[in-house]
């Protein structure tokens, strides 16, 4: 059965460049629960791609998918559930070609007893533990910001081009996952305490005033001179974020 302790919370907000420039959001996040735990999933549709934006979408559901059949397949592996969200994304983008709509794909899955995370590209992945040993980060700390290239869904599956971790529930209180656009303006030194505010803030503020603040708040994004759309979810165990 779920843990009815666990809950989420999300937000999206188009970045001035895109404002500017007519192109809509290429950011995507959703979450869902079920019967057996939660899933929660962002994504991230590449500038340069025509139709990035149906991509990031397609990827949130095709996670959706592939974890419930992994909840279905009791000796389903961590492979086998990547390899079905990339089969899952091809078949969501149809009618538009894969070349057309890349996108990066960040996911937690949660159950009663296990902490599934996966993440393709660029984006931050944040875990914060019941402990200091249980905190962990999944991100890029290169910072290059010269670089236009990014791991991402595409035509071929490249499962080595996926970081992935399996951690207990009972260890973890919190799960916070963004895009680039709010990732690339953290230090990684301060991409935990980051993720410790931020759940300290929201996690027990009521549903409708925490949407409208977050809104707020990623669309006064205080750094001069951010463009990039700014996506960020959270998973958390209700009562259970410090």
């Amino acid at each position: 059965m779920r843990d009815p302790l666990w809950n989420s919370w999300g937000a999206s907000v188009i970045g001035p460049l895109h404002v500017k420039a007519g192109i809509p959001n290429q950011d995507s996040w959703r979450a869902r629960r079920y019967k057996w735990g939660n899933v929660v999933v962002v994504s991230d549709g590449l500038g340069s791609k025509a139709h990035s934006d149906h991509g990031s979408k397609a990827a949130c559901l095709a996670v959706f998918e592939a974890a419930r059949n992994y909840q279905n397949t009791p000796a389903a592996s961590v492979g086998d559930v990547l390899r079905l969200i990339h089969a899952n994304w091809l078949m969501k983008i149809a009618p538009y070609a894969s070349t057309e709509c890349s996108a990066t794909c960040l996911f937690v899955i949660q159950t009663e007893g296990t902490i599934t995370l996966g993440r393709l590209g660029d984006g931050m992945i944040a875990v914060l533990g019941e402990t200091e040993e249980h905190h962990l980060i999944l991100s890029d700390t290169r910072h290059d910001s010269f670089s236009n290239f990014t791991n991402s869904l595409q035509q071929a599956f490249r499962p080595e081009e996926w970081e992935t971790a399996t951690i207990a529930s009972a260890a973890c209180h919190a799960v916070v996952l963004c895009t680039d656009g709010i990732s690339d303006d953290l230090l990684p030194e301060k991409q935990k305490i980051f993720a410790q505010e931020l759940c300290s803030t929201y996690s027990n503020v009521k549903p409708e005033e925490r949407k409208r603040d977050l809104r707020r708040w990623l669309s006064e994004w205080p750094v001069p001179g951010h463009s990039d759309d700014k996506t960020i979810a959270c998973l958390f165990k209700q009562g259970g974020t410090r």
